[in-house]
């Protein structure tokens, strides 16, 4: 369809809309951006996420979704955002990275409609609920959301304020993770202090599966954003992961 210079495309959320507890319809018809689009995009905000969300909220064409873009999986919230900039600026993406064979920075130019697609497959089940090996709790955690991940760094930088001087000589960003990561623990809804000292006592085997587990839904469900960009000066072909560089939504044009 085409509106006012602006174009429009249906897509499929790589979730298929099963992962939500609440199923939802995986097609979502995305406009091109506008110019009222990008001044929300770059709207001053104290999260990372939430500009990119409410841009692509905007951007759908027709009858919501039922989960706002901010509290999808990571993997169709990522979907959606390459899809939004092909279909506003097209699917050439440059971008600069040091060849690993001469040692050189080169930029080099990527086709994002080459992304492999990571549909749904109803095995990702196993990832969400687990026992965990050590201590042998059974674990419900849930799927990363771009609202989580807003409020975990928010978290983190409220309590470093507060701390001020007596900051913790530690990341606190890996407790705060955990906490809102795990659903429930042996069916339970444990209370914030309950899941503080259940994560900073959880055996560093168990931390390392159940972060496994979570990175499973996340690398299963989207897209797969290896990115091979050949080297201008010795003709290596250089595979690197996707970086939202400033030239995603500022193109050479």
């Amino acid at each position: 369809m085409e509106n006012n210079y602006t174009i429009s495309e249906t897509f499929t959320l790589p979730s298929l809309g099963k992962i939500y507890p609440e199923p939802i319809n995986p097609e979502i018809e995305l406009r091109s951006m506008t110019t009222r689009d990008e001044m929300r995009r770059t709207a001053p905000s104290k999260y990372m996420y939430k500009p990119l969300c409410d841009m692509i909220e905007g951007c759908i064409v027709g009858t919501k979704p039922k989960v706002h873009v901010y509290d999808m999986c990571i993997g169709d919230f990522v979907f959606l955002l390459h899809k939004l900039r092909i279909i506003t600026y097209g699917s050439e993406y440059h971008l600069k990275v040091r060849c690993p064979n001469c040692k050189k920075f080169v930029s080099g130019v990527t086709d994002l409609n080459n992304e492999t697609l990571l549909e749904w497959d109803d095995s990702i089940l196993d990832n969400l609920e687990f026992t965990l090996p050590k201590s042998g709790k059974k674990i419900k955690i849930k799927y990363t959301t771009p609202r989580m991940l807003d409020e975990i760094q928010a978290e983190k930088e409220r309590r470093l304020e507060k701390a001020g001087d007596n900051a913790p000589e530690y990341d606190i960003g890996l407790s705060l993770t955990l906490q809102y990561l795990i659903d429930t623990v042996d069916g339970e809804k444990l209370t914030p202090s309950k899941k503080e000292t259940f994560v900073d006592q959880l055996p560093a085997y168990d931390l390392k599966f159940l972060l496994a587990k979570s990175a499973a839904v996340n690398e299963k469900v989207g897209l797969d954003t290896k990115i091979v960009v050949k080297c201008g000066q010795c003709g290596y072909d250089i595979v690197t992961s996707f970086r939202l560089e400033p030239e995603f939504f500022d193109p050479v044009i």
